[in-house]
């Protein structure tokens, strides 16, 4: 059996373990669950096992707080050791199969993208978890505009909103009705919930249910106008998004075509890319195409993103 396959089936049997350790951990809470419903005690949070105890640990260094707010911005309900333990499995497979492959460069190289990939798997969760909630704008404008006018507090009006819309919407305002019921002022729940989800729609509800609550006024009428104007935001930035698609997909082409070029000169000439990478001149120009590649990446992104 070849270096290559023994590699390939230990990366195989890692990632194996790890999703079996995270379906048994899985199995577990929900044994706990029900035998803490059955005897009228417990709590999901009181439930501990082997990721929960190690969550515990994680959660007192800044890595482990950074990576919880974004699983929890993301709406991705795994605990943090099962995402930092899928990430770090990923990154020992890909130093020892690309430096064997190709060279140890190359691994660290992959490593670092790795990284990137698990990261970049949280923002795009996190933008189209906040793309649906922005979408479900108008909606909760009018739920609160018809509780409003039926005589509701802001209060019991963002409580029917949170039981009527579905997530993330129903989610997060769950959350702002919580803190309310906590003695939480108004506003501060409200503002936390544009902190959680910022977008430009969002902080114009907050600050026309902040105002009212102040100051008063016809909250109504502005909620409703709200609405109409939301819902054709909504249909331009759809607008917008379907033309600039093919700008993203070429983005996306110009990362694949530098990752395939590579692949491609090592499996013509093998070895190439190892005699490069332990030379200075090969290093100097592997870092400047790495860096030019990087660059159009981003410069394309930063071109595609419109704010509107």
């Amino acid at each position: 059996m070849s270096p290559q396959t023994i590699l390939v089936a230990l990366a195989v049997t890692l990632l194996v373990a790890v999703f079996a350790l995270r379906e048994l951990n899985e199995g577990w809470q929900q044994r706990r669950r029900l035998l803490a419903s059955r005897s009228l005690i417990g709590d999901e949070r009181r439930i501990d096992g082997l990721w929960g105890r190690l969550d515990t640990h994680i959660r007192r260094v800044e890595l482990g707080r950074y990576v919880g707010r974004r699983l929890a911005a993301a709406g991705v309900r795994i605990p943090i050791s099962v995402f930092l333990s899928l990430m770090a499995a990923g990154v020992v497979v890909t130093v020892v199969f690309i430096g064997s492959w190709i060279a140890p460069l190359f691994g660290i190289a992959a490593a670092a993208v790795v990284i990137a990939l698990f990261f970049s798997y949280l923002s795009r969760q996190e933008e189209r978890r906040k793309e649906e909630f922005i979408a479900q704008l108008p909606e909760l404008a009018r739920v609160l505009s018809n509780a409003t006018n039926a005589g509701l507090v802001l209060r019991t009006a963002v409580e029917i909103a949170a039981g009527e819309l579905a997530d993330p919407a129903g989610a997060e305002l769950q959350r702002t009705a919580d803190a309310l019921k906590l003695g939480q002022p108004v506003e501060e729940a409200l503002r936390d919930l544009g902190e959680r989800l910022p977008s430009r729609e969002l902080a114009v509800l907050v600050s026309t249910l902040v105002v009212s609550a102040r100051a008063g006024g016809s909250l109504v009428t502005a909620l409703r106008t709200i609405a109409d104007t939301l819902e054709d935001r909504k249909e331009v930035r759809r607008e917008v998004k379907t033309i600039m698609g093919e700008a993203v997909v070429g983005n996306w082409a110009i990362g694949a075509m530098g990752l395939g070029s590579l692949v491609l000169v090592n499996l013509m000439q093998p070895g190439a890319l190892r005699s490069m990478s332990e030379s200075t001149i090969g290093q100097v120009l592997l870092g400047v195409a790495a860096v030019l590649f990087v660059s159009s990446i981003l410069i394309i992104r930063r071109i595609t993103r419109i704010d509107i």
